[in-house]
């Protein structure tokens, strides 16, 4: 979704200025853009639709200053997403004007910068790149419901063109979330994926798009896996960072029919990268993480997982103990009451006692510690 602060980042402004206090502002949808030229003299502002970005020099404002207030009080009023005028022929805002701004959160803007129409060529490439960014982020979340193999291999071939016997995904995010450095990067991933595709002759094709606030890749291949890991992801990993700053998912090589299963392992290990500060993190190397991101993608071990974690905070909440934290110490711990006491500053009797309460509160007051933190190592492996 395009906003106010998108269209203002454009490089086609030199200068920007708030008329009037309004409250954020910068957050407001933008659907599309137009420009204000001779509604005022027919009084017709019904083709103007909210969301609209709207530019105007008001330059019937030098003969019929009454025209330029009636035209911005009633675009305020049909809640455009914002207006940025030239100051040629106002140089600041009837009070009217300005008190309707502040209290329907509409923007208006006086602004320096290029040809009306060079911005408005700018703003409306910016929607209609976020519109087709926007259509395969739909299909993208079609692929990530529950579908047959036949069904996702159809929308990888939606989304990318790609065809062929096996699949690895790319999930890449900038340092900064920042729309213009996402773009940014988003054509140098395209174009390192495309030079990777010509390199290996077992590459059949590379594709990259936005999906929500990162760049998702996928990069297919002619011939089967060879092996679990195979070179193919080491090299691809060299390879991807060569854009540019990123932290960067890569997932197993998998079937084509499995593609949605590739997306969920580089989001997975998207989320290490992150957390980790580092340019890339292969699924295959995930490990612990790795049953951690499976565990919280479905929803039946999720939603069993919060149960145990539900009974123990309602507890809790009931008798001002800490259960809950004492159990997740405990599972951390690998059920050592030792180390969970000093994770807890507490003394080892206390994790013992809390340990008595925790088995009568699920019900399994004759399991050993063992048993217990076996149970609780599930719980925490599908929390945040």
């Amino acid at each position: 979704m395009i906003t106010v602060r998108n269209v203002l980042e454009l490089p086609v402004f030199d200068n920007v200025r708030l008329a009037a206090p309004c409250e954020r502002y910068l957050d407001r949808p933008v659907i599309n853009c137009g420009t204000l030229e001779g509604e005022p003299f027919f009084h017709d502002y019904d083709m103007f639709v909210p969301g609209e970005f709207i530019f105007t020099s008001l330059g019937f404002a030098q003969i019929h200053p009454e025209l330029a207030e009636e035209a911005m009080l009633a675009l305020i009023e049909r809640d455009v997403a914002a207006l940025a005028i030239k100051p040629y022929a106002i140089k600041d805002l009837p009070d009217t004007v300005r008190q309707a701004s502040t209290r329907r959160g509409v923007p208006v803007f006086f602004y320096d910068g290029r040809y009306m129409e060079r911005i408005l060529a700018s703003a409306m490439a910016l929607i209609d790149s976020d519109a087709a960014d926007s259509g395969r982020s739909q299909l993208i979340d079609q692929l990530l419901a529950p579908s047959d193999e036949r069904q996702v291999g159809s929308l990888i071939y939606q989304i990318s063109g790609l065809n062929g016997a096996t699949l690895q995904c790319l999930a890449i995010r900038p340092p900064m979330r920042d729309l213009a450095l996402l773009r940014a990067l988003w054509g140098s991933v395209r174009q390192t994926l495309d030079d990777y595709a010509a390199r290996f002759e077992e590459v059949g094709g590379a594709f990259a798009c936005i999906y929500d606030d990162m760049i998702l890749g996928f990069v297919a291949f002619k011939r089967p896996p060879q092996s679990v890991i195979t070179i193919s992801e080491a090299n691809l990993a060299k390879y991807v960072v060569q854009a540019g700053p990123m932290c960067c998912g890569l997932s197993q090589e998998l079937p084509l029919g499995e593609g949605d299963l590739a997306i969920r392992q580089a989001l997975a290990a998207l989320q290490t990268a992150c957390a980790r500060q580092e340019s890339t993190v292969r699924f295959t190397s995930l490990r612990y993480d790795a049953f951690r991101a499976a565990a919280r993608t479905d929803r039946m071990f999720s939603r069993t997982a919060s149960l145990v974690a539900a009974l123990l905070q309602e507890y809790d909440d009931a008798h001002g103990t800490l259960l809950l934290a004492t159990a997740q110490a405990f599972a951390q711990a690998r059920g050592d009451v030792r180390a969970t006491a000093e994770a807890l500053f507490q003394h080892p009797n206390t994790v013992r006692y809390r340990l008595s309460r925790i088995k009568d509160v699920l019900g399994m007051p004759e399991a050993t510690d063992r048993q217990v933190a076996e149970l609780l190592s599930f719980m925490v492996l599908a929390q945040d």
